[in-house]
């Protein structure tokens, strides 16, 4: 079978020359950063725009920045084209306007017309419905031994209805080994635009204010992605649709603009799954798998209760625009929670927190409070343009080690809770030429504490540089370059000293390069090779883990089908240089698997419209590991080096 598989994808034609980024292709971002962060909310968002494409003739700088990776930078030049030169009519104007990277990255999100056309509900209703089949094989052992409660099935749904201003979504969602088909279950319903009311919105929502260290449920990515992708942006509320289990509130939440000032009120009252040790919740658990009776029991035992105010002035002058903006915020859980230091009842945070224009330069900033530990978190930033076309942005970062706020979503490179973590943050991105685009970072942090080892501090550094360059019309190189040095918390054994733990200093090496051509119209074809390496230096000794990958992938669109397939070939000496690699799958489905060991994979996703607002849509992928006759451990183990997957998807528009 793997024979036939390979023949079938190298008899595909070799291109004699390569293409631009494939307009619906992101990919090549998730994967610059080895912990994305919450990509599936990113994807549904990506969706929502995809379905009302921002008018981008029409739209402010506000307005632009809703985009996800478009930067302030980007933004402006935008509005500078339009004063110059009138309307972007199309995506050559767009890509004249930031650059082809950035255009590739956009152009399924914005419209090209005067304004965005109002809703009209002349028909009674509007939406899309997504649903998705999962199997693997062989099955999971926990399924064979009767440990888990359920079969070997994943199941997904998800509806949104659209009438006028009222917006309906709902998510149905049962994992591999659960019981209930509607295991998780998720419904937002929003009203936009009805006078003084902004926004209402009742069931799951996420509330994200300033930067995140005190609300930041809306973050995409931590770090690692963007070079310039420090300050969090977008609405204080937004309905949530996502399969994650997590990161959501669950009530209501309604902002009002009238005068000077936007307020946003928002109530939860909710249920979360936690590991409760002597009466007390020692973690937050996140996976929202329910398939042992063990993990039943964890199942929405605590209850979360959260209110909170938040208030924002918007400036807007001759020379300064922008907002200024305050949060404050109480909580409560059932029973006491280690992290808040196991105190009973309600507990209060707040914040402030700016966002200020003036030109070409952003001024931005939060500090939060938790008053029961006098502990402040605190994060400040400017974005500037240094030349034509040249835009940076230095930022510094202090988390106090005894802060917390369960909602916290930071930039930070562990510490994305806003605590325990300090950091002098520089980015840069350049359009040198219209076709050549070069970024790069360098971070510098240091926490006061490794995990719970708070006898251990660390420090170290990181540098990324990213090269995107269009040799030609049909011919694409992404460069990844990347060295870090970070500490970990090791136990260690000494003849002399016996069993303690230190601090082990790992220095990684990274560097990845990507062609992406389109030998014809209905034909791209990718290469990718990556190299990683992996010193841990021990006291007794320095250790090295060396690893590599290699993929060709061909995606063909004809007609109403779209062919997907990837094989590739991989070695690491072991888990420490394992790769990470973003692949395709059906739609809204993000997948961003490790390989370590030694084997190949392949997969292949077919789309076909087979009818105006249907299409249907399968996965099939499998992978050979020459170094083992199992996969994974424990429950999950499959006793098999081929595991392999199954995925099938039917999404109806109307």
């Amino acid at each position: 079978m793997r024979a036939t598989l390979v023949s079938l994808f190298c008899s595909l034609p070799v291109p004699a020359s390569v293409p631009p980024l494939a307009a619906d292709d992101v990919g090549v971002l998730f994967d610059q950063s080895d912990s994305p962060g919450n990509i599936q909310q990113l994807i549904d968002d990506q969706t929502l725009f995809r379905d009302e494409k921002l008018q981008i003739n029409a739209a402010d700088l506000d307005a632009l920045l809703l985009l996800p990776f478009l930067s302030v930078h980007d933004a402006r030049a935008i509005l500078q084209w339009r004063r110059e030169h009138g309307l972007i009519e199309g995506p050559e104007d767009l890509a004249r306007a930031v650059g082809d990277e950035m255009a590739a990255r956009i152009e399924p999100f914005v419209g090209f017309g005067l304004a965005a056309a109002p809703r009209q509900p002349t028909l009674p209703l509007e939406g899309r419905w997504d649903v998705r089949w999962f199997r693997e094989y062989p099955e999971r052992a926990g399924i064979t031994e009767g440990a888990y409660l359920g079969g070997n099935d994943k199941l997904y749904s998800r509806l949104r209805i659209v009438y006028g201003d009222l917006d309906v979504r709902g998510v149905l969602q049962k994992d591999t080994g659960e019981p209930q088909w509607d295991d998780f279950t998720s419904l937002s319903v929003a009203l936009s635009n009805r006078g003084i009311m902004k926004q209402l919105v009742a069931g799951n929502y996420v509330v994200s204010t300033g930067q995140g260290l005190l609300l930041g449920q809306g973050r995409y990515l931590s770090k690692g992605v963007d070079p310039l992708g420090v300050d969090l942006r977008g609405k204080v509320l937004k309905p949530y649709s996502s399969s994650a289990e997590y990161g959501f509130m669950q009530g209501a939440g309604v902002t009002l603009g009238s005068g000077p000032f936007d307020v946003t009120l928002f109530y939860s009252d909710n249920r979360i799954d936690a590991s409760i040790d002597e009466g007390m919740i020692t973690r937050q658990r996140i996976s929202g798998y329910h398939r042992t009776e063990r993990e039943l029991l964890h199942k929405d035992n605590v209850r979360e209760e959260v209110a909170g105010i938040h208030v924002r002035y918007p400036v807007a002058t001759e020379t300064v625009e922008g907002s200024a903006g305050m949060t404050w915020m109480r909580y409560r859980y059932s029973l006491p929670l280690e992290d808040a230091g196991g105190r009973p009842g309600w507990s209060d945070a707040g914040s402030v927190d700016f966002s200020l224009r003036l030109g070409s330069t952003v001024l931005f900033g939060e500090a939060a409070l938790e008053p029961e530990q006098e502990a402040v978190s605190w994060i400040t930033g400017v974005g500037f343009t240094l030349a034509e076309h040249v835009g940076a942005v230095l930022a510094v970062r202090d988390y106090h080690q005894a802060y917390f706020s369960p909602f916290a979503a930071a930039f930070a490179e562990r510490a994305s809770d806003a605590a325990g973590e300090e950091g002098y943050y520089a980015g840069i991105e350049a359009r040198i030429l219209k076709n050549l685009q070069v970024g790069a970072y360098y971070d510098i942090f240091r926490f006061p504490g490794l995990g719970s080892y708070y006898g251990l501090s660390s420090t170290g550094d990181e540098a990324k540089v990213f090269v995107s360059y269009r040799q030609t019309p049909d011919l694409r190189w992404h460069l990844l370059l990347q060295h870090q040095f970070k500490e970990q918390a090791k136990r260690y054994e000494s003849e002399h000293d016996g069993e303690y733990y230190t601090a082990v200093p790992f220095v990684t090496d990274r560097i990845r390069l990507d062609m992406i051509a389109e030998p014809a119209g209905w034909l791209t074809w990718k290469l990718r090779g990556e190299l990683k390496s992996v010193d841990g230096r021990y006291p007794s000794g320095n250790e090295h883990s060396r690893g590599w990958l290699v993929y060709s992938q061909a995606n063909i669109l004809t007609g109403g089908i779209r062919l997907k397939t990837r094989y590739s070939v991989f070695e690491t000496d072991d888990y420490d240089s394992a790769v990470y690699v973003y692949e395709d799958d059906l739609p809204r489905v993000f997948s961003l698997p490790s390989y370590y060991g030694k084997g190949e994979s392949f997969f292949a996703v077919l789309s076909w419209q087979a009818a105006p607002g249907l299409q249907l849509s399968g996965r099939f992928g499998t992978t050979w590991y020459h170094d083992r006759d199992h996969y994974s451990s424990g429950y999950d183990e499959r006793p098999t080096s081929s595991p392999s997957s199954l995925h099938l998807g039917c999404v109806l528009t109307f």
